[in-house]
C-alpha cells in the first residue's frame, strides 16, 4: 500500500513539474492553472495578484514578473488530508488546513497553513498569520 501511495505521489509531482515547464513566461498555462502576474487592483483568471511571491523569492516585483509563479487551481485540496485539526490529541493533530505548490521556472514554492497554535513545520519559513491560520513556505529548486 505504501509503495502504491509513493508511486501516485511521484506521478503527481512529475505531472505538476511538467505542467510548470509549459507554464513558463512564453508558454501557455494548462487549463486548470493560474499565474500570479497581476499588479492591477482587478485581476481576471487565469491571472492572479502578485501577492507575497516577490518577497518569498527575495526579488523586486519587476524581476519577479519576468518569471512569475504558476499554480494549479485548488479544486483537489480536499484530498490533501487538511481540514481543521481535531480537538483531541489524535494522530491527525497537525493536519494542514491548506497546502500546495506554486512554481517559477527555477523554484518550487511549497505552501502550508496550519492553526496558529500548532508547532511550525520543521525547516519551513514563517510567512504570515491571516484568516485565523499561520502560513509557512519552503523553497526548492525546480
Amino acid at each position: 500500500m505504501r509503495r502504491a501511495i509513493a508511486l501516485v505521489a511521484c506521478s503527481a509531482v512529475s505531472a505538476v513539474l511538467a505542467a510548470a515547464a509549459v507554464a513558463g513566461p512564453s508558454g501557455s498555462l494548462p487549463p486548470t492553472w493560474h499565474v500570479h502576474d497581476c499588479t492591477a487592483t482587478s485581476c481576471v483568471l487565469p491571472h492572479a495578484a502578485v501577492g507575497f511571491f516577490p518577497t518569498v523569492l527575495g526579488e523586486s516585483v519587476a524581476t519577479y514578473l519576468q518569471d512569475p509563479a504558476a499554480c494549479p487551481d485548488a479544486t483537489d485540496k480536499a484530498f490533501l488530508g487538511g481540514g481543521q485539526p481535531p480537538t483531541t490529541d489524535g494522530t491527525e493533530q497537525n493536519q494542514p488546513l491548506r497546502e500546495g505548490v506554486c512554481m517559477t521556472s527555477m523554484t518550487i514554492i511549497h505552501l502550508k497553513s496550519i492553526a496558529p497554535d500548532q508547532p511550525p513545520p520543521a525547516g519551513w519559513t514563517f510567512l504570515s498569520v491571516a484568516g485565523g491560520v499561520a502560513t509557512y513556505y519552503s523553497l526548492t529548486s525546480a
